[in-house]
């Protein structure tokens, strides 16, 4: 059973004002709208138990909360002006709907440069699961121009328990992981990546490209090495980024 898959976009890390926070959150979620009715209506997610969730078409309300919120940042860590906005939002405003299959969070971060964008339990949105990520993927990739993307999956199976690709099933310990899918800001085609399942170019912005068919499972041991046989290939072409220069490979 899938229990999370995660699009991690890393971009430039830059300070953002709320309001430019805000309307990068607005043009995100204005794209996943059209891919599921429930991901129609978000709510930024509290900071505190003393906060309520406000929702993002409330805009006075939100930009009043990241001030807040980038006040307590500066008075903790510094009054730093590379401390900027940030923004958690959610498709559920309550607790007892956290806890339900089919939550999605879209988390974004200007300040450290890594956002992403997670279904929970996906299993309402059922055979949609697989388009929905790679649509979400692209639309988000448009509006965030990110450097480098990649889908993380979390899974259980009674024999293996808890799974995660990033954690227990990446190829290298030295490099980014791709996953499931994932975005590189190169012009690659299907010929020169065989193993890939389909390559989707991004108006001239780089390539997505889907590892596997249907729904990747970190605990099938066939789709993670067609996986790790994609990696290969982009660690060849120096499309999957060094986290780590002392290890070559």
């Amino acid at each position: 059973m899938i229990i999370r898959a995660q699009e991690n976009l890393w971009t430039v890390p830059v300070s953002c004002s709320p309001e430019e926070v805000l309307s990068l959150a607005s043009l995100a979620v204005e794209g996943l709208a059209l891919l599921h009715p429930s991901l129609r209506r978000w709510y930024a997610l509290p900071s505190s138990p003393k906060e309520e969730c406000i929702s993002l078409d409330d805009s006075s309300a939100l930009l009043a909360r990241m001030e807040q919120d980038v006040g307590k940042d500066r008075r903790r860590f510094g009054d730093f002006e590379t401390l900027g906005a940030s923004l958690t939002l959610a498709n559920v405003d309550n607790d007892r709907d956290w806890r339900k299959p089919g939550l999605a969070v879209l988390d974004l971060n200007p300040t450290t440069g890594f956002n992403s964008f997670s279904l929970v339990r996906p299993e309402p949105f059922g055979e949609a699961i697989p388009s929905l990520m790679v649509n979400a993927l692209i639309g988000l990739v448009k509006t965030m121009r990110p450097s480098f993307a990649c889908v993380d999956v979390k899974s259980r199976t009674p024999e293996k328990g808890l799974v995660t690709y990033q954690i227990d099933r990446r190829l290298y310990q030295h490099r980014e992981f791709f996953g499931w899918m994932g975005f590189v800001p190169a012009q690659i085609t299907h010929g020169q990546i065989c193993d890939a399942h389909a390559v989707h170019p991004v108006d001239g912005l780089g390539t997505i490209i889907v590892s596997v068919p249907g729904v990747f499972d970190p605990c099938d041991d066939a789709q993670v090495e067609r996986v790790h046989r994609l990696e290969m290939d982009l660690a060849s072409y120096n499309l999957l980024p060094v986290t780590d220069p002392h290890f070559k490979g």
